[in-house]
């Protein structure tokens, strides 16, 4: 297991703050937030490359906040491979067993084990990695770092350079790699999609300090703060005020606008308090506009007009206007329900919010 505890780390134009997370053995914890959050310095002060001004860093349940980095029992996967060009596929492969002075018999039979798991035995005898494709590069990185068993793993965006569809196969290759060998892992993303792929949990960093470590479904629909909220759930975003609190099931929030929607409850949040809530586009559902008024005018559901269309490979963007405030909201969708349903600009519709698929959190947080 590793824990952080109250870690910081102050440089000279970046600070760490107040770190404390835990990933059990076995399972994956995925660091997502933007560029310059701080997730690479994160995983450098796991390595030992940063010194911490303060807190502890536990391994296996010795502290190795201090300890040198070669001395951690670690494999760092950083985003430039680090392969190199002078030494074969195999060489390659064992160039940490060789730095541990680990016997060379027992390091070549399991880089052979590796190699057979990640599908890259014809690979071993290239004379270089130059000529590998980019996939190829970052299995044998893998097999490198694998190959003495770490008890963690920390992997800074390895597959940032690659295109979506062969980054997106390697991920899903990857969390079947980590899931037989029982691989303990930090992994560095700034992809939503890659975290929530790989990840048995989350952690979302945001100027420099952790704000929320938990499930997918807690970051997703249950945001610490509206840093996160923004992050994951875009721009549908509304004011209001809760006028009901029914303990344990739902908040009955009003709008400036008079809107009425059904939120998830949340014990913090009392009656009379304002709040901010939002959902994600994907997240937003249409019906004809005829179910509008079949639904008497039920919470979470109201009318809107097209405004504008954007059509991707396999989703649309929709811009709508709420009727009554002008208001936008946004949706994404597959483009075959678009065709289906015959949305087009101009188009009237019943848009409707799931309350269990809508965050809310007090305005002023």
């Amino acid at each position: 297991m590793l824990r952080l505890n109250g870690v910081e780390v102050e440089l000279q134009d970046f600070r760490l703050k107040d770190t404390s997370f835990q990933v059990e053995p076995g399972k994956c914890l995925v660091i997502v937030g933007p560029s310059g959050a701080g997730k690479t310095i994160l995983l450098d002060t796991i390595a030992g490359v940063h010194r911490p001004k303060r807190g502890s860093i536990i391994l296996e349940g010795q502290d190795i906040t201090y300890t040198l980095p070669e001395q951690r029992k670690i494999g760092y996967l950083p985003q430039s491979l680090a392969l190199f060009p002078h030494l074969s596929v195999m060489d390659n492969i064992l160039f940490g067993a060789r730095a541990r002075k680990l016997p060379l018999d027992q390091a070549r039979a399991r880089a052979r084990e590796l190699a057979a798991l990640l599908k890259i035995e014809h690979l071993l005898d290239r004379r270089s990695p130059l000529t590998l494709s980019g996939g190829e590069k970052q299995r044998v990185a893998l097999a490198r770092t694998l190959l003495v068993q770490p008890s963690v793993v920390l992997l800074d965006e390895p597959f940032s350079a690659l295109d979506g569809f062969i980054r997106k196969k390697l991920v899903l290759y990857l969390k079947e790699v980590f899931t037989t060998l029982k691989t303990t892992a930090v992994y560095v993303t700034h992809d939503l999609q890659e975290a929530f792929l790989l990840g048995d949990h989350i952690g979302v960093m945001l100027d420099g300090k952790l704000q929320q470590v938990g499930t997918r479904e807690e970051v997703y629909y249950r945001p610490a703060t509206l840093g996160i909220a923004t992050l994951f759930a875009g721009c549908n975003r509304f004011k209001g005020k809760i006028i009901d609190n029914i303990p344990g099931t739902s908040l009955v929030v009003k709008t400036p606008g008079g809107f009425t929607f059904e939120l998830p409850w949340k014990e913090n949040l009392k009656k009379g308090q304002k709040v901010i809530f939002g959902i994600n586009p994907r997240e937003v559902a249409v019906t004809p506009e005829d179910n509008f008024a079949s639904a008497g005018g039920k919470a979470n559901i109201l009318q809107a007009t097209v405004k504008k269309m954007f059509t991707s490979f396999d989703s649309c963007f929709v811009f709508l206007a709420l009727k009554e405030t002008g208001e936008e909201v946004e949706l994404e969708m597959p483009g075959h329900i678009i065709r289906d349903k015959n949305i087009t600009p101009g188009s009237t519709l019943s848009v409707y919010f799931k309350k269990d698929s809508m965050w809310v959190l007090p305005e002023a947080i």
